[in-house]
Formats: C-alpha cells, sequence, structure tokens
C-alpha cells in the first residue's frame, strides 16, 4: 500500500518552478544589480571571498533544511560548530593525528549531537526549540570544558585544501556542491527521501500506513548533525584559527536560508536546493551590504527585512492557493 501512494504522489517541485522559483528569481536580479550598482562586490577577489562562505552556509542550510520538513528546528547550530572547529584542532594538536581522523572525529560529534537532539524530541517530547537550545547550552559547556576556550590553528593540511581553488573555483564551492545535490538527491528521488517528506507532511498518516515516524525524525536531526559537523570543519580550515563565538552567525543565517528558500515550516515541503540558492542569495546581499560601507549590525537588518519579505510572500501565495483549491 506504501508503495502505491508513493506512485501516485505527485512529483516534486522543481527548482524552477512552483514555489522555489521566487527565490532564484531573485538571486539573479540580486546579482544584476549587483553588477551595475555595486561592481565591486563582483571582481574575482571579490566572489573568490564570497564562495567559501557561500559553501560553509549551503552545507548547514541542508542540514536544517531537513530537520524543518520534519516539523522541527534545529537551533543547537552555533554549539556544535564551535563545538567542532574548537575540538577538533585541539584534538589533532594533542594527537598528531592525520587529518582524516580529525575529520572522523568531527562527524562522530555531529552524529551524537544529532541523535541526542532526536531522542529527547521523540522520546521525551520535549519541543524542538527548548530540546535544541539546551543542547547547544550543554555542547558550548562541553567546548570550554575541553579546549578552555584557547584556540588552537588548523593543521596545515587542512588550511591547504580549504584554500584551493581548482579552476579558480574555491574547493569549498566544489564540495557544498556535491553534497547539497547528493542530499538533494536523496530526499526528492529515492524511496528512502519520498517516504521522509510523507512523515514530516502529516506524521499520523503516515504512521497509520506502517512508516516509522520517530525514526525519520531522529534521522532528521543525525543528518543534520553530520552537515552541521562537516561544514564546520571545512570552516576551520578557511579561517585557521577558530573562535569560541564561531558558530554564532550561522543560527540566524541557516534558519534564513530555510525559510527564504521556500521551505514550508509546517513540514513535508521543501527544497534542499532552494535553500542553497537562498544561502547564495544571502551570502551575496552581506557582501553588498558591505561593498556599500555598512557594519554587521546592518547586514544583520537587511537580511532579517529579507526575510520577513519571503514570508510575507509564502502567505499571500498559500493563501492564494487555498483559495484555488
Amino acid at each position: 500500500m506504501i508503495a502505491a501512494q508513493e506512485a501516485a504522489a505527485p512529483a516534486r517541485p522543481r527548482l524552477a518552478a512552483g514555489p522555489y522559483a521566487g527565490i532564484l528569481i531573485a538571486t539573479v536580479l540580486l546579482f544584476v544589480l549587483s553588477a551595475i550598482l555595486v561592481p565591486q562586490s563582483m571582481t574575482a577577489q571579490s566572489l573568490g571571498a564570497m564562495l567559501p562562505a557561500w559553501a560553509v552556509l549551503a552545507i548547514m542550510a541542508a542540514g536544517q533544511t531537513l530537520v524543518i520538513q520534519q516539523r522541527g528546528i534545529d537551533l543547537s547550530v552555533p554549539g556544535t560548530v564551535t563545538l567542532v572547529a574548537m575540538s577538533v584542532t585541539t584534538f589533532l594538536d594533542r594527537s598528531a593525528a592525520p587529518v582524516l581522523v580529525g575529520l572522523l572525529f568531527a562527524l562522530v560529534i555531529g552524529a551524537l549531537v544529532g541523535l541526542l537532539n532526536g531522542f529527547v524530541t521523540t522520546r521525551i517530547h520535549v519541543t524542538p526549540l527548548i530540546t535544541t537550545l539546551a543542547v547547544n547550552a550543554l555542547l558550548l559547556g562541553a567546548m570550554f570544558s575541553y579546549t578552555g576556550g584557547v584556540p588552537t590553528a588548523a593543521p596545515a593540511g587542512l588550511q591547504g585544501f580549504s584554500g584551493s581553488a581548482p579552476l579558480g573555483v574555491s574547493t569549498l564551492a566544489w564540495v557544498a556542491l556535491v553534497v547539497v545535490l547528493a542530499v538533494a538527491f536523496v530526499a526528492g528521488r529515492t524511496v528512502l527521501g519520498r517516504r521522509f517528506v510523507a512523515v514530516g507532511a502529516n506524521p499520523a498518516a503516515a504512521r497509520a500506513l506502517g512508516l516509522p515516524a520517530e525514526r525519520y525524525v531522529v534521522g532528521a536531526y543525525m543528518a543534520a548533525g553530520l552537515l552541521f559537523a562537516f561544514a564546520a570543519f571545512l570552516l576551520v580550515g578557511y579561517t585557521q584559527n577558530p573562535s569560541p563565538t564561531l558558530g554564532n552567525p550561522y543560527l540566524f543565517q541557516t534558519v534564513m536560508a530555510v525559510v527564504i528558500g521556500g521551505t514550508s515550516v509546517a513540514g513535508g515541503k521543501g527544497s534542499v536546493l532552494a535553500s542553497a540558492v537562498a544561502a547564495l542569495f544571502l551570502t551575496q546581499l552581506g557582501q553588498v551590504v558591505l561593498s556599500f560601507g555598512a557594519g554587521p549590525a546592518t547586514q544583520l537588518l537587511v537580511q532579517a527585512g529579507a526575510m520577513a519579505v519571503a514570508l510575507a510572500v509564502a502567505a499571500i501565495v498559500e493563501r492564494r492557493g487555498a483559495t484555488r483549491a
């Protein structure tokens, strides 16, 4: 019966159509206006600085998308990123282990954080907002306990990898593209992905069809934790010297990218690709604002305004769709 339901389900909306077309058009328009009004933001140097920042945010936004598709939210992003960044460099410095061991160390941390978030949410039934905020505080405490809050430089090998640019494009951008496409393929083109969307759209109906809804929720948090940790590992190599506040900007930015990308906060409907495009929009918007000489506070205000507009447009589109139905 499940297979029949999946076969009868309509195809997932493509990025260039439906509710995700808006962010694609807005991003293209932003780059056109940037080239006309702020040409210095489109130089090779500016784009070279923008793409690694986009890559890290796009990978994190992909993880946040999966969680929001399951009617949750992960506010432990800053703690996860900071814990991974600080603890991995400290671990590698103390143990002299290879960089790949550091990557495995980071991924284990991310998976455990996601498992904790998912377990508390599904088994103890604490709301995702409270759960992930509490876990975020726990992670920051663990970071200070292990590292003492003292930054350690990233290994030279990791710095070289993150700073390289094959074909003139940052390695981090290539990695992010592969990761986002892989996650989007699994979420949108596989049986597992279709069941994942069905659980997020209507958990009660999914349980009636025999789907283990709680497992999909826990899996979403674990996948998000892995993506946050992987992005933090790449970020360490790019920044070279992580700080105890490294993850703070990503709490707001990941949620903004998902919302502006058109993913429904009610669960189910969403697009990892649209979130990645929204991450590109936000990153370039930040570049444009900085090019005008505005400070970080102004940049946050502009990004908040962009999210407010996106929410308003989404609400209008949803009301029109309901009226037509």
